[in-house]
């Protein structure tokens, strides 16, 4: 029976050590992969599209949306993808010395880039529309993808609202009856409608 108690409690000492042994094993494990799950999702946010919107939460929903389907679009259409870590915000005003629809801010770090695009609601008092939000951000992004595909070599501006400039440069004819002519009377058959001067201008001045 002594023997047999003696192997009992020895059994329970090699259970109890296994036990402790595995439970440490496994919260070991545990913990590890915790940190190796922290570590991916750290990775997979650096790599999408920060939006942070400040007005309430279903303007800012709605803002958020207009947003990012419009980055992800425009960068379709470039055939480029969105650069990791760009975070765009829109808030009330922003500031660069005065207040501007938007300002484009890049870090750099170990040969990095991350963009910061910063997007107002209102400047100097007026609401800013959803199309004018959505210019100043494909604005900006233009210059964020240009170092994937380039910098622009052509930029043609069109303003049809003020159109084109008037060109100066016609010929002026003035047209007077000559003042002999009138004055005088003498040569009845003569046109009194003669011309006394001819002058050509030539951008607003007498050649």
């Amino acid at each position: 029976m002594a023997t047999t108690r003696r192997r009992s409690r020895k059994q329970q000492c090699l259970l109890c050590r296994w036990t402790i042994a595995f439970r440490g094993q496994t919260r070991r494990i545990l913990i590890a992969g915790a940190r190796k799950v922290r570590q991916i999702y750290r990775r997979i946010r650096s790599r999408r599209l920060t939006i942070i919107a400040d007005p309430p939460r279903r303007e800012a929903w709605q803002l958020r949306r207009l947003v990012r389907r419009t980055a992800r679009s425009y960068a379709k259409a470039l055939g480029v993808s969105l650069p990791n870590g760009l975070a765009i915000i829109v808030q009330r005003v922003v500031f660069d010395g005065r207040q501007v629809n938007g300002l484009l801010t890049a870090f750099e770090a170990d040969g990095a880039r991350r963009y910061v695009i910063q997007l107002a609601l209102s400047v100097n008092g007026r609401e800013v529309s959803d199309g004018e939000l959505v210019a100043a951000l494909r604005h900006q992004l233009s210059a964020v993808f240009a170092d994937a595909i380039g910098k622009p070599v052509l930029s043609l501006a069109l303003d049809l609202e003020r159109g084109l400039p008037v060109q100066s440069g016609g010929s002026i004819v003035e047209l007077r009856p000559q003042p002999s002519v009138v004055a005088n009377g003498h040569d009845q058959d003569a046109d009194p409608f003669a011309l006394s001067r001819v002058t050509d201008y030539q951008e607003g001045e007498a050649s």
